[in-house]
Parts: structure tokens; C-alpha cells; sequence
């Protein structure tokens, strides 16, 4: 007694792990969050809609889950899940039936009745292993349709609504499946009737025709992206190319710029210090003779205080004769000034736009080439 007792406490135990913290039930199709959490899928998106934030969060950690993410399934645990219910204490009763839920029995059997675990459609029967098997090998039951067992609503699906009867015709012109009976004496009565098999065909001929349609689609878009993919390196290497040839003859035109430049600029230069020497010679010349003219001035005022007329007449002959051999007069320059008026600016103005424009027109050449 204490072993079961200790078995079924590990049992509890390993239940509450495989149990969903949202519903408190064994998961069903877990799925795991980035941060490592696991829950049932339909109630984590159950939850993840309801938040009001965004990014969503992990309801269990917090931790935001990005605006990108994915309920990754977590197949292991799932398999987990499914060990766990095919072994535990909750499994099948010796009735037959499971905890929760019934199992449906073979039709067949006539002693002790077996799980079913296919129904046929066709026969409205439900099959175990052993009768399925020997379904299967009979040669006009081979086309029989055969689901799983408890797919009720896949079952009903392939049922007529009207009649109940098996869905094995196709209706061409409402493009509908139909029973026998809905082609026989229903609202399908009249119409183009094939066979689902015949559907099938057709179905599948129009799939190929796609597949072929849309392989010459994926072929040409291919096409054209390797073709897009080359103009657009090849672009990029003309633009390249383009670009080091514009930025080579704009440095040499700088380099030119900057050297004419430096050449008028030594010119001016040259020329103001050409004028500048000859204007200093100039006034080294007018200093002399100002001089001069400033020392005889002085002779002459000296010589009113002479008393004595004869010394005053020969001094002052040989005053006049000095004065008289000198050159007193006054030079003039016309200087020559370099200056920029507004002529030559508007020149220059002129010639630059001209210049731009050529360089405009070149460039708009070099881009259509």
C-alpha cells in the first residue's frame, strides 16, 4: 500500500508539472514562449490577446516577448504529455472506457468487443485493428474512406446535409459535392454530375497546370532579379568608375585653380614692389633736393646779417651760382594701379556661369551614356 501510495504522489506530482498554469489542465498542444515558459496554445493566445501592452509579455515572468515572435510547439513536451496519459493511473478501465470519455467499440466483434480505431464512411461501421485489416484486403472496399476515430466533425463533413448519405459526387456546375441522391431526385437533378474521383483528376490536372504556370512565373522572376542584380552592380561600378574620374578632374582643375592663382597673385605682388621701387627712388630724389633747397634757404637768410657789402656780394654770387647749377624741380608718377572694377567682375561673373553650365551639360551627357 505505501508504494501505490508513493506511486500515485509521483503520478500527482509529474501531473501538476505537465500542467498548464493558465487552465490547470494537462497541456494540450504546448507551445514555449522565448523566455522558456510553456502553456496550452489556445490559452497563452487567449491571454496574449487580452493584454492592453504591446510589445505582449510572458504572463508568468513579465518578460516581453518582442514584436516578432512565434508560439514555437514544444514537441517534446507533448510527447511528453501523450506518455504520460497513455501510462498513468487514469488510463482505461476494464470496460473499455476511458476516464472522462467513452470508447467506441468494434462493430464487428462478436465475443469480447475491441477499441475501434477507424470508422468507415462507406459502411457506417466503425473497425478495430483486426477487422480493419481484413476491411482493407477486400478488393471492393479498398476505395472505402476511413477516418479516425471520434473526428466527428470531419466525419459530418463529408456527409450530405439534406440526405446523409456519403459525399461521392461532384456537381460541375455549382462546383459542389453532392450525394447520389441529390443528383438522382435533389436540386442537383440535370446538372453536369461526375464522380469525385473524376473531380479529383481534373482537380489534380488544373493543380499540375499551376504548378507548371507558376514554375515559369518563379523561372522568369528569377530571371529578371539576376538581371536587376547585375544592372545594379553594374551601376554601382559605373557609378564608381564615374565618380574617381569627376573627383580626378576636379583636383586637377583645383590644382590649376590654385596655381593661376599663386601665379597672379606673384604678378601683383612683382608689380607693387617694381612701383614701390620706383617710387622710393623717387623720393629719395625729392629729399635730396629738398634738402638742398632747405640748406641754400638757410645760406640766405644767414647772409642779411652780413654788415659788410663786399663780402655780401660775393658770398651770395656764390650762393646764386650753387643754387643755379641745381635741379629743384618737382617729379611727378603716375602709378600704376591694379584694381578690380565692376566690368571686370561682371566679366569674370559671366564666364564662371558659362562654365558651370558647360560642366552641367557634360555631366548630363556622362549620365545618359
Amino acid at each position: 500500500m505505501a508504494k501505490a501510495g508513493e506511486k500515485s504522489e509521483r503520478a500527482t506530482s509529474l501531473e501538476n508539472e505537465l500542467s498548464c498554469p493558465v487552465c490547470l489542465d494537462l497541456y494540450k498542444d504546448p507551445v514555449m514562449l522565448s523566455c522558456g515558459h510553456n502553456f496550452c496554445k489556445q490559452c497563452i493566445q487567449k491571454v496574449l490577446d487580452s493584454q492592453q501592452q504591446f510589445p505582449a509579455s510572458c504572463p508568468m515572468c513579465k518578460i516581453q516577448l518582442g514584436p516578432d515572435f512565434e508560439l514555437q510547439k514544444n514537441f517534446q513536451l507533448c510527447s511528453i504529455v501523450e506518455t504520460f496519459l497513455a501510462t498513468n493511473s487514469k488510463g482505461q478501465h476494464e470496460d473499455g472506457s476511458e476516464d472522462g470519455k467513452a470508447v467506441v467499440l468494434c462493430d464487428f466483434c462478436l465475443e469480447k468487443s475491441q477499441p475501434a480505431v477507424k470508422t468507415c464512411l462507406m459502411c457506417d461501421a466503425y473497425l478495430c485493428q483486426a477487422h480493419l485489416s481484413k476491411h482493407s484486403a477486400t478488393a471492393s472496399q479498398q476505395d472505402h474512406v476511413l477516418v479516425e476515430v471520434g473526428t466527428g466533425s470531419v466525419a459530418e463533413e463529408r456527409r450530405c446535409q439534406e440526405h446523409g448519405k456519403l459525399l461521392e459526387c461532384y456537381c460541375r456546375d455549382e462546383k459542389l459535392y453532392i450525394c447520389l441522391l441529390c443528383c438522382i431526385a435533389g436540386q442537383h437533378k440535370g446538372h453536369d454530375i461526375i464522380t469525385l474521383k473524376e473531380a479529383y483528376d481534373e482537380q489534380l490536372g488544373e493543380l499540375l497546370d499551376m504548378e507548371t504556370w507558376l514554375q515559369g512565373r518563379e523561372n522568369a522572376l528569377n530571371t529578371a532579379l539576376e538581371g536587376l542584380q547585375k544592372s545594379e552592380q553594374q551601376l554601382k561600378t559605373n557609378t564608381k568608375t564615374v565618380s574617381s574620374q569627376m573627383e580626378k578632374l576636379f583636383e586637377q582643375l583645383k590644382t590649376e585653380i590654385i596655381q593661376e592663382k599663386i601665379r597672379i597673385l606673384c604678378d601683383i605682388e612683382s608689380s607693387e614692389k617694381e612701383e614701390l621701387t620706383r617710387i622710393s627712388k623717387v623720393k629719395e630724389e625729392m629729399k635730396k633736393r629738398r634738402d638742398e633747397a632747405v640748406e641754400h634757404l638757410q645760406s640766405l637768410q644767414k647772409m642779411r646779417e652780413q654788415p659788410d657789402v663786399f663780402h655780401f656780394f660775393k658770398e651770395f654770387k656764390l650762393i646764386k651760382d650753387r643754387i643755379y647749377s641745381q635741379d629743384f624741380s618737382i617729379r611727378t608718377m603716375d602709378v600704376a594701379v591694379v584694381q578690380m572694377d565692376e566690368a571686370w567682375i561682371a566679366c569674370y561673373q559671366h564666364s564662371r556661369e558659362n562654365f558651370m553650365e558647360e560642366m552641367g551639360a557634360l555631366l548630363s551627357l556622362v549620365q545618359r551614356e
